[in-house]
């Protein structure tokens, strides 16, 4: 998904904070990830954007989309492509916009 989002300015981070920095950098070469993957140690970043809802207080992995205006535009606890692509394209749109 990133390889084609990439070039329209769409920015993508692991972040992981619920394990051990080696272990999620280890993954991140496992599973040869291309984008950057950050530490969240202590979880302050999933705290700042965390609404508090039981839903985006389960564990890793989760899939969010920070909109232009640097609000949550999108969190799910599954890999759901198509709602994915769909805000995306919202979101560059907003960029695009006059």
């Amino acid at each position: 998904m990133w390889q084609s989002y990439k070039d329209k300015g769409v920015v993508v981070w692991g972040i992981g904070g619920d394990d051990s920095e080696a272990n999620l950098q280890g993954f991140s070469q496992q599973m040869g990830l291309t984008f950057p993957v950050l530490y969240d140690q202590g979880g302050s970043v999933k705290s700042m954007y965390n609404p508090g809802e039981k839903f985006t207080n389960s564990i890793y992995p989760q899939d969010w989309i920070i909109g232009v205006d640097g609000t949550v535009a999108y969190v799910n606890t599954v890999y759901a492509p198509d709602e994915m692509y769909e805000i995306l394209d919202a979101e560059i749109a907003k960029m695009n916009a006059p």
